[in-house]
């Protein structure tokens, strides 16, 4: 990885002849943040050079972010990709006002920096989200600039979380002020790119006025080579050694504001296993990484859940995200892949794909509109348990239980290596770009102004 400092970013020309725009991809959080943003910025910046777009990253020194670092993480970044740090207003200081947003503390030192590369000149700009502050640099570069913008939704801004928000807390003002932002951003972005289609939809039917040419669904992907240097390792997972005598059923990822019922469903279903098999003693379930706060405000989000339905004993939580390899280590180290999804139909897991790279027997639980169905249909792999409005998961438990009982006669939840290689090809980085370049020439093909 390179710093960008008085480098000039005007376009060059590659060694195939091609010249190579540049875009900016503005990331508050990146590495050695492990975030997801992160990780999805990695992808795509490791890969653009191949599709002829020369990628600047421009983030926030680690010391203004209040992230956890993950040294490992930076490894994994290509050599050749530019980084620019900005300073942001620090935390400690924004807590008084009660906010501690990343994308609006560091706002005004990306806007400045955007100004002095759209100056020397740049082809594009993409803005992934959350943080979500951030999309409104898109217009105010646009206005002053005509510089073409991209913003993609990792996840919605305005979601259904916020909407049933208690009126006048904080997570009501935060979706209302959603609400009126995004406008904007939506209809002069030139592209708008989403995880799913079902987080598009979302966006169409709340701005009925843009044309569907300027969405694009690129789900999250994954990186198959991260896995190598796992496996190279051979080693175990230091989380789990104290458990080898057990069968370790492993989650790794946030737990979701929504997500309680299929987690309810999978408790009660061990609960009822439990009662009717002795093998079922030998089950243990661990969950990494549920919260996003770190330290002591990482709070449990899982084992009060396990208490209430009694099976606290057999659970353990480690609420602070763990490094981005050790997660990977964790799920190539487990018994059984635990997945589970959201009561929101439009939900797509990005760790779905390391799930699969793990190659170990999986269990997933989803709500059947989510895309994760349709990938993990396209790997022949695991046990798929869905459930949707009118069914939830909680009406779930009995397959549930068989799974689990599936599991400990070691039968069902096998993997299929030429399914998930054909997930592996379809939804890779690599390929994942791809769809996102094809975004951005289109873009930049239609910023350019008519000749002749």
């Amino acid at each position: 990885m390179r710093s960008l400092s008085s480098k000039d970013v005007t376009a060059e020309t590659s060694s195939s002849g091609r010249t190579e725009r540049t875009i900016v991809v503005v990331a508050p959080s990146f590495a050695p943040s492990n975030y997801p943003p992160a990780i999805r910025t990695r992808f795509f910046a490791s890969h653009l050079p191949e599709f002829g777009w020369r990628p600047i990253v421009l983030t926030v020194r680690p010391e203004y972010r209040e992230e956890p670092q993950d040294p490992e993480f930076m490894a994994l970044l290509p050599e050749f990709l530019e980084v620019i740090e900005t300073r942001a207003i620090p935390q400690r200081l924004t807590r008084l006002l009660h906010f501690g947003d990343l994308g609006l503390r560091c706002f005004p030192f990306h806007l400045h920096q955007l100004v002095s590369l759209c100056r020397r000149g740049i082809d594009a700009v993409l803005i992934p989200g959350p943080p979500w502050y951030p999309f409104c640099l898109g217009p105010i570069l646009r206005r002053r600039f005509g510089i073409p913008y991209v913003i993609d939704y990792i996840d919605p801004w305005a979601d259904s979380v916020g909407a049933e928000a208690i009126t006048f807390t904080k997570r009501w003002m935060s979706h209302r002020l959603a609400l009126l932002l995004e406008g904007p951003v939506a209809r002069n972005a030139s592209g708008i790119v989403a995880v799913s289609e079902g987080t598009n939809d979302i966006i169409r039917k709340r701005y009925p006025g843009i044309s569907d040419d300027r969405f694009a669904a690129i789900p999250y992907g994954f990186e198959p080579h991260d896995f190598d240097a796992v496996r190279r390792s051979k080693e175990h997972s230091k989380y789990l050694a104290p458990f080898k005598q057990y069968l370790n059923l492993c989650y790794v990822g946030a737990m979701l504001p929504k997500g309680y019922g299929t987690l309810r469903a999978l408790f009660r279903a061990v609960s009822s296993l439990r009662e009717s098999s002795r093998a079922a003693e030998r089950l243990r379930l661990h969950f990494f990484g549920t919260n996003y706060a770190m330290g002591s405000a990482a709070k449990e989000l899982v084992l009060p859940v396990a208490n209430e339905e009694g099976v606290g004993e057999i659970v353990s939580e480690h609420p602070e995200r763990i490094p981005y390899l050790e997660a990977l280590r964790v799920l190539v180290s487990a018994d059984l892949i635990l997945a589970l999804g959201s009561s929101e139909p439009h939900y797509t897991a990005s760790k779905i794909f390391p799930n699969l790279l793990a190659r170990r027997p999986l269990l997933a639980i989803y709500h059947e509109a989510s895309s994760v169905c349709d990938t993990l249909r396209k790997a022949r792999t695991g046990r798929l348990i869905t459930f949707n409005d009118m069914k939830p998961p909680e009406a779930q438990v009995e397959e549930i239980v068989c799974a689990l009982r599936d599991f400990l006669d070691g039968r069902g939840l096998e993997y299929d290596e030429v399914g998930i290689g054909t997930v592996a090809h379809q939804f890779s980085a690599h390929e994942m770009t791809r769809i996102l370049a094809g975004v951005l020439d289109r873009v930049q093909h239609n910023a350019e102004p008519e000749t002749g």
